[in-house]
């Protein structure tokens, strides 16, 4: 695993990769498995996930707490701000 991840680094680091050619030349004398490089040959990124058992789709999840359910806007909250009812009694 360790020869792909060495691979990929390099492609995404030296610009003259970009050339097909010496790219095709850089996987072709890496030490990855033939399956491997076929697949980086072709551009094959499903065959990539399967052989490097990559899962690709991340999953998220937010559970509420009871103090972050919304009030129900028709009903009166229970909550007083003293503050409010101090100043509306001195007013």
């Amino acid at each position: 695993m360790s020869n792909i991840i060495q691979l990929l680094e390099r492609m995404g680091q030296d610009a003259d990769l970009q050339n097909p050619q010496l790219l095709a030349d850089a996987i072709s004398t890496s030490s990855l498995t033939p399956e491997l490089k076929q697949a980086l040959l072709n551009n094959d990124t499903s065959s990539l996930e399967k052989q490097l058992d990559i899962c690709p789709d991340v999953v998220g999840l937010m559970v509420l707490t009871e103090d972050d359910q919304p009030e129900d806007e028709g009903q009166p909250s229970e909550k007083v701000d003293s503050g409010v009812a101090d100043l509306r009694m001195t007013a």
